[in-house]
Protein backbone atom coordinates (compact mmCIF):
# COMPACT_ATOMS: atom_id res chain seq x y z
CA UNK A 1 0.00 0.00 0.00
CA UNK A 2 1.42 3.84 -0.82
CA UNK A 3 1.67 5.84 1.71
CA UNK A 4 2.55 9.69 1.68
CA UNK A 5 3.75 12.12 4.45
CA UNK A 6 0.98 14.31 3.05
CA UNK A 7 -1.34 12.21 5.14
CA UNK A 8 0.96 12.26 8.38
CA UNK A 9 2.80 8.47 7.37
CA UNK A 10 6.16 7.58 6.38
CA UNK A 11 7.14 4.89 4.03
CA UNK A 12 10.81 4.01 5.91
CA UNK A 13 11.56 3.70 9.30
CA UNK A 14 10.10 2.25 12.30
CA UNK A 15 6.91 1.08 10.86
CA UNK A 16 7.76 -2.47 9.12
CA UNK A 17 4.68 -4.80 9.17
CA UNK A 18 5.15 -7.44 12.75
CA UNK A 19 3.62 -10.13 10.63
CA UNK A 20 6.87 -9.66 8.55
CA UNK A 21 8.97 -9.45 11.29
CA UNK A 22 7.93 -12.85 12.93
CA UNK A 23 8.26 -14.84 9.15
CA UNK A 24 11.48 -13.12 7.85
CA UNK A 25 14.95 -11.70 8.66
CA UNK A 26 14.33 -7.66 7.86
CA UNK A 27 16.72 -6.27 5.69
CA UNK A 28 15.34 -2.10 6.05
CA UNK A 29 17.33 -0.41 3.13
CA UNK A 30 14.47 2.34 2.95
CA UNK A 31 16.20 4.33 5.60
CA UNK A 32 19.31 5.68 5.61
CA UNK A 33 21.36 4.60 8.67
CA UNK A 34 24.57 3.44 9.13
CA UNK A 35 24.51 -0.94 9.61
CA UNK A 36 27.90 -1.14 10.55
CA UNK A 37 27.37 0.66 13.84
CA UNK A 38 28.86 3.62 16.05
CA UNK A 39 32.64 4.10 16.16
CA UNK A 40 32.82 3.86 19.50
CA UNK A 41 32.04 1.23 22.58
CA UNK A 42 28.40 0.56 23.20
CA UNK A 43 29.44 -0.61 26.25
CA UNK A 44 31.29 1.98 27.52
CA UNK A 45 27.83 4.16 25.98
CA UNK A 46 26.00 2.39 28.66
CA UNK A 47 28.36 2.20 31.52
CA UNK A 48 28.99 5.99 31.39
CA UNK A 49 25.11 7.26 30.66
CA UNK A 50 23.98 4.70 33.75
CA UNK A 51 26.24 6.74 36.01
CA UNK A 52 23.93 9.34 34.85
CA UNK A 53 20.28 8.43 34.90
CA UNK A 54 19.73 9.44 38.26
CA UNK A 55 20.42 13.11 37.85
CA UNK A 56 18.78 15.33 35.85
CA UNK A 57 21.36 16.29 33.15
CA UNK A 58 22.63 19.83 32.03
CA UNK A 59 19.21 21.70 31.32
CA UNK A 60 20.11 23.65 28.42
CA UNK A 61 23.60 21.12 27.09
CA UNK A 62 26.10 23.89 27.45
CA UNK A 63 28.78 21.60 28.31
CA UNK A 64 28.03 19.41 25.61
CA UNK A 65 27.85 22.31 22.81
CA UNK A 66 31.26 23.28 23.66
CA UNK A 67 32.65 20.43 22.80
CA UNK A 68 30.98 19.84 19.98
CA UNK A 69 31.88 23.09 18.80
CA UNK A 70 35.14 23.01 19.60
CA UNK A 71 35.80 19.85 17.63
CA UNK A 72 33.66 21.79 14.96
CA UNK A 73 35.89 24.98 15.35
CA UNK A 74 33.35 27.30 15.80
CA UNK A 75 32.06 29.71 18.56
CA UNK A 76 29.83 27.63 21.37
CA UNK A 77 27.28 30.21 21.54
CA UNK A 78 26.86 29.11 17.33
CA UNK A 79 25.46 25.36 18.30
CA UNK A 80 22.94 24.04 19.69
CA UNK A 81 22.68 20.31 20.62
CA UNK A 82 19.18 18.72 20.01
CA UNK A 83 17.29 15.47 19.59
CA UNK A 84 18.07 14.55 15.91
CA UNK A 85 18.15 16.75 12.95
CA UNK A 86 14.06 16.40 12.01
CA UNK A 87 13.16 18.29 15.76
CA UNK A 88 15.60 20.87 15.16
CA UNK A 89 14.25 21.29 11.93
CA UNK A 90 10.75 22.52 13.08
CA UNK A 91 12.32 24.66 15.85
CA UNK A 92 14.16 25.93 13.73
CA UNK A 93 10.94 26.89 11.58
CA UNK A 94 9.00 28.29 14.66
CA UNK A 95 11.99 30.22 15.28
CA UNK A 96 12.98 32.01 11.93
CA UNK A 97 10.02 31.57 10.31
CA UNK A 98 11.21 32.76 6.86
CA UNK A 99 8.66 35.10 4.37
CA UNK A 100 9.24 32.04 2.14
CA UNK A 101 11.19 28.81 2.12
CA UNK A 102 12.76 27.71 -1.31
CA UNK A 103 13.48 23.78 -1.79
CA UNK A 104 14.78 22.28 -4.39
CA UNK A 105 13.43 19.16 -5.86
CA UNK A 106 13.94 15.72 -4.83
CA UNK A 107 14.27 17.06 -1.57
CA UNK A 108 13.90 15.34 2.52
CA UNK A 109 10.13 15.80 2.69
CA UNK A 110 10.30 17.66 6.50
CA UNK A 111 11.22 20.94 4.95
CA UNK A 112 8.41 21.10 3.38
CA UNK A 113 6.29 19.92 5.73
CA UNK A 114 7.67 21.99 8.88
CA UNK A 115 6.69 25.00 6.34
CA UNK A 116 3.22 23.49 5.82
CA UNK A 117 3.07 23.55 9.61
CA UNK A 118 4.03 26.97 10.54
CA UNK A 119 2.32 28.27 7.71
CA UNK A 120 5.56 29.33 5.35
CA UNK A 121 4.77 29.46 2.28
CA UNK A 122 7.27 27.14 0.17
CA UNK A 123 8.69 27.17 -3.20
CA UNK A 124 9.26 24.26 -4.79
CA UNK A 125 11.84 24.60 -7.75
CA UNK A 126 11.46 21.98 -9.99
CA UNK A 127 14.10 21.15 -12.73
CA UNK A 128 13.75 20.94 -16.45
CA UNK A 129 14.05 16.75 -16.49
CA UNK A 130 12.34 14.72 -13.97
CA UNK A 131 14.94 13.98 -11.86
CA UNK A 132 18.76 14.15 -12.67
CA UNK A 133 18.73 11.31 -14.49
CA UNK A 134 16.72 8.85 -16.80
CA UNK A 135 18.46 5.91 -18.41
CA UNK A 136 22.01 8.06 -18.18
CA UNK A 137 23.13 8.08 -15.09
CA UNK A 138 24.51 11.71 -14.08
CA UNK A 139 28.62 13.15 -13.83
CA UNK A 140 27.81 16.73 -12.92
CA UNK A 141 24.99 18.57 -10.53
CA UNK A 142 24.15 21.07 -13.34
CA UNK A 143 22.00 17.31 -14.39
CA UNK A 144 19.73 18.37 -12.22
CA UNK A 145 18.36 20.18 -15.00
CA UNK A 146 17.98 23.67 -13.01
CA UNK A 147 20.23 26.13 -12.28
CA UNK A 148 20.28 26.65 -8.54
CA UNK A 149 23.21 28.73 -7.84
CA UNK A 150 22.14 31.71 -10.13
CA UNK A 151 18.96 32.09 -11.02
CA UNK A 152 17.26 31.88 -8.05
CA UNK A 153 13.41 33.88 -7.62
CA UNK A 154 14.27 35.21 -4.10
CA UNK A 155 13.60 37.69 -2.13
CA UNK A 156 14.35 39.67 0.81
CA UNK A 157 13.21 36.94 4.36
CA UNK A 158 13.61 34.14 1.80
CA UNK A 159 15.71 30.75 2.88
CA UNK A 160 16.71 28.74 0.49
CA UNK A 161 17.10 24.52 2.00
CA UNK A 162 20.38 22.62 -0.03
CA UNK A 163 21.19 19.28 1.48
CA UNK A 164 24.51 18.48 0.75
CA UNK A 165 25.12 15.92 -0.20
CA UNK A 166 21.83 15.63 -1.74
CA UNK A 167 18.93 13.18 0.12
CA UNK A 168 18.05 10.99 -2.14
CA UNK A 169 20.17 11.72 -5.52
CA UNK A 170 23.56 11.88 -3.69
CA UNK A 171 25.14 14.23 -5.47
CA UNK A 172 27.53 16.81 -3.89
CA UNK A 173 28.36 20.66 -4.52
CA UNK A 174 31.63 22.16 -3.65
CA UNK A 175 32.43 24.40 -0.59
CA UNK A 176 33.05 27.00 -3.04
CA UNK A 177 30.21 26.35 -4.78
CA UNK A 178 28.17 26.73 -1.35
CA UNK A 179 30.13 29.66 -0.46
CA UNK A 180 29.26 31.90 -3.52
CA UNK A 181 25.16 30.75 -3.33
CA UNK A 182 25.52 31.95 0.48
CA UNK A 183 27.36 35.15 -0.08
CA UNK A 184 24.61 36.15 -3.43
CA UNK A 185 21.75 35.66 -0.76
CA UNK A 186 23.25 37.17 1.94
CA UNK A 187 23.21 40.38 -0.60
CA UNK A 188 19.56 39.87 -1.36
CA UNK A 189 18.29 40.07 2.42
CA UNK A 190 18.18 36.28 2.04
CA UNK A 191 19.31 33.06 4.45
CA UNK A 192 20.67 29.62 3.28
CA UNK A 193 20.07 26.76 5.59
CA UNK A 194 22.44 23.68 4.47
CA UNK A 195 21.38 20.41 5.46
CA UNK A 196 24.90 18.20 6.29
CA UNK A 197 23.67 15.05 7.69
CA UNK A 198 26.01 13.28 5.01
CA UNK A 199 29.02 15.48 4.73
CA UNK A 200 30.78 13.65 7.78
CA UNK A 201 31.26 10.71 5.20
CA UNK A 202 33.02 12.94 3.14
CA UNK A 203 35.36 13.99 6.05
CA UNK A 204 33.30 17.60 5.79
CA UNK A 205 35.10 18.49 2.37
CA UNK A 206 32.68 20.62 1.53
CA UNK A 207 31.35 21.56 4.52
CA UNK A 208 29.65 25.69 5.42
CA UNK A 209 30.17 25.60 8.77
CA UNK A 210 33.51 27.76 8.41
CA UNK A 211 31.06 30.50 7.49
CA UNK A 212 29.02 30.04 10.35
CA UNK A 213 29.56 33.17 12.97
CA UNK A 214 27.87 34.88 15.77
CA UNK A 215 26.08 37.47 13.47
CA UNK A 216 25.97 35.66 9.97
CA UNK A 217 22.39 36.10 10.33
CA UNK A 218 21.78 35.04 6.35
CA UNK A 219 22.95 31.12 7.47
CA UNK A 220 22.37 27.87 9.23
CA UNK A 221 23.71 24.82 9.04
CA UNK A 222 21.99 21.02 10.33
CA UNK A 223 23.14 17.49 10.98
CA UNK A 224 21.70 14.12 11.89
CA UNK A 225 24.28 12.14 14.00
CA UNK A 226 21.83 9.46 13.77
CA UNK A 227 23.05 8.03 10.64
CA UNK A 228 26.86 8.36 11.26
CA UNK A 229 26.60 6.84 14.56
CA UNK A 230 24.24 3.50 13.60
CA UNK A 231 21.84 4.45 16.50
CA UNK A 232 18.48 6.03 14.56
CA UNK A 233 16.83 5.02 18.20
CA UNK A 234 18.61 7.50 20.20
CA UNK A 235 18.22 10.87 18.74
CA UNK A 236 21.28 12.95 18.17
CA UNK A 237 21.62 16.26 16.31
CA UNK A 238 22.95 19.71 16.16
CA UNK A 239 22.32 23.20 14.65
CA UNK A 240 24.44 25.60 14.29
CA UNK A 241 23.79 29.78 12.91
CA UNK A 242 24.20 33.14 14.70
CA UNK A 243 24.38 33.34 17.88
CA UNK A 244 20.09 34.95 18.34
CA UNK A 245 18.88 31.83 16.24
CA UNK A 246 20.85 29.63 17.98
CA UNK A 247 19.70 30.74 21.23
CA UNK A 248 15.88 31.34 20.21
CA UNK A 249 16.10 27.75 18.61
CA UNK A 250 17.70 26.30 22.54
CA UNK A 251 14.50 27.85 24.53
CA UNK A 252 12.37 26.22 21.80
CA UNK A 253 13.41 22.99 22.50
CA UNK A 254 13.24 23.75 26.36
CA UNK A 255 15.21 22.62 29.04
CA UNK A 256 16.36 18.90 29.22
CA UNK A 257 15.78 18.27 25.54
CA UNK A 258 19.18 15.94 25.42
CA UNK A 259 19.02 13.66 27.95
CA UNK A 260 22.06 12.12 29.50
CA UNK A 261 22.26 9.25 26.55
CA UNK A 262 22.38 11.02 23.95
CA UNK A 263 24.61 13.58 25.07
CA UNK A 264 27.16 10.72 26.01
CA UNK A 265 25.93 9.43 22.06
CA UNK A 266 27.54 12.38 20.90
CA UNK A 267 30.59 13.28 23.24
CA UNK A 268 31.63 10.01 22.20
CA UNK A 269 31.48 10.26 18.73
CA UNK A 270 33.29 13.40 18.78
CA UNK A 271 36.09 11.86 20.75
CA UNK A 272 36.31 9.34 17.80
CA UNK A 273 35.86 12.52 14.85
CA UNK A 274 36.95 12.01 12.35
CA UNK A 275 35.89 8.27 11.54
CA UNK A 276 36.79 6.34 8.75
CA UNK A 277 34.13 5.45 6.33
CA UNK A 278 35.45 3.19 4.19
CA UNK A 279 33.69 -0.49 4.82
CA UNK A 280 30.47 1.76 3.69
CA UNK A 281 31.97 3.37 0.41
CA UNK A 282 33.05 -0.35 -0.64
CA UNK A 283 30.04 -1.11 0.40
CA UNK A 284 28.20 1.31 -1.83
CA UNK A 285 30.79 0.80 -4.91
CA UNK A 286 30.20 -3.01 -4.98
CA UNK A 287 26.64 -2.95 -5.33
CA UNK A 288 26.13 0.14 -7.51
CA UNK A 289 28.67 -1.71 -9.64
CA UNK A 290 25.73 -4.47 -9.79
CA UNK A 291 23.04 -2.17 -10.36
CA UNK A 292 24.43 -0.54 -13.35
CA UNK A 293 26.08 -4.03 -14.62
CA UNK A 294 21.86 -4.93 -15.15
CA UNK A 295 20.74 -2.16 -16.63
CA UNK A 296 19.83 0.41 -13.46
CA UNK A 297 21.69 3.18 -14.11
CA UNK A 298 22.90 4.47 -10.75
CA UNK A 299 23.72 8.73 -9.78
CA UNK A 300 27.35 9.19 -9.11
CA UNK A 301 26.95 10.60 -5.66
CA UNK A 302 29.43 10.54 -2.94
CA UNK A 303 26.55 9.96 0.04
CA UNK A 304 26.48 7.21 1.52
CA UNK A 305 23.42 5.61 -0.13
CA UNK A 306 22.41 4.70 -3.70
CA UNK A 307 19.96 6.49 -6.41
CA UNK A 308 18.67 4.55 -9.41
CA UNK A 309 16.39 4.78 -12.35
CA UNK A 310 14.20 1.51 -11.86
CA UNK A 311 12.06 2.81 -14.68
CA UNK A 312 9.12 1.09 -12.90
CA UNK A 313 5.93 3.62 -12.87
CA UNK A 314 2.36 2.36 -11.82
CA UNK A 315 4.05 -0.79 -10.99
CA UNK A 316 6.54 0.50 -8.23
CA UNK A 317 5.06 -0.41 -5.15
CA UNK A 318 3.34 -3.67 -6.63
CA UNK A 319 6.85 -4.79 -7.09
CA UNK A 320 8.30 -3.35 -4.07
CA UNK A 321 5.74 -4.92 -2.16
CA UNK A 322 5.38 -8.29 -4.05
CA UNK A 323 8.70 -8.80 -4.49
CA UNK A 324 10.38 -7.46 -1.81
CA UNK A 325 8.82 -6.58 1.19
CA UNK A 326 7.47 -10.84 1.06
CA UNK A 327 11.61 -11.57 1.22
CA UNK A 328 11.65 -9.19 4.32
CA UNK A 329 13.57 -6.32 2.61
CA UNK A 330 12.24 -3.00 2.54
CA UNK A 331 13.17 -0.02 -0.22
CA UNK A 332 12.11 3.43 -0.41
CA UNK A 333 10.87 4.12 -3.68
CA UNK A 334 11.73 8.07 -4.31
CA UNK A 335 8.10 9.50 -4.74
CA UNK A 336 8.37 11.06 -1.11
CA UNK A 337 10.78 12.96 -1.96
CA UNK A 338 8.67 15.79 -4.18
CA UNK A 339 8.48 14.93 -8.08
CA UNK A 340 5.64 12.93 -9.36
CA UNK A 341 8.61 10.85 -11.62
CA UNK A 342 9.91 9.71 -7.93
CA UNK A 343 8.24 6.10 -9.02
CA UNK A 344 10.76 5.32 -11.57
CA UNK A 345 13.51 5.44 -8.46
CA UNK A 346 14.28 4.02 -5.78
CA UNK A 347 17.03 5.05 -2.53
CA UNK A 348 18.74 2.11 -1.26
CA UNK A 349 19.49 2.96 2.16
CA UNK A 350 23.03 1.96 4.51
CA UNK A 351 21.26 -1.52 5.32
CA UNK A 352 21.08 -2.93 1.97
CA UNK A 353 25.04 -2.55 1.68
CA UNK A 354 25.11 -5.42 4.99
CA UNK A 355 23.63 -7.80 3.02
CA UNK A 356 24.45 -6.63 -0.79
CA UNK A 357 24.07 -10.26 -2.04
CA UNK A 358 20.20 -10.31 -0.71
CA UNK A 359 19.76 -7.11 -2.94
CA UNK A 360 21.70 -8.81 -6.03
CA UNK A 361 19.35 -12.29 -6.27
CA UNK A 362 15.86 -9.62 -5.42
CA UNK A 363 17.00 -7.56 -8.62
CA UNK A 364 17.99 -10.83 -10.91
CA UNK A 365 14.49 -12.42 -10.03
CA UNK A 366 13.07 -9.13 -12.14
CA UNK A 367 15.24 -9.50 -14.80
Amino acid sequence: MRRSPEDGTWDHGGDLPRSERSRNEILDASTTVNPFGPPFSLDDTIRLAGERWTSYPDPWSRELAGGISGCLHIPSDCLVPGPGATALIYRWMEVVRPRRLIVFEPIFSEYPRAARLYGVPCLSVAGTVPLPFSGKAPSTSSQWGVDIFSRLPVEAGDWVVVVNPVNPTGQNFSAKEMEELSERLARWGAGLLVDESFQDFLGNRDSLLSRVGEDNRFLSVVRSLTKVTGLPGIRTGWLAGDRETVDKTGKSLGPWSVGALESIVMQQYYRSFPSEFSRIKNARERLSSFLSEKGYPVARGEAPFIFLHTGWGKDAFRIRDEVFHKKGVFLRVADGFGPVSGVDYLRLGFEAFSKPQLIEELFLDLI
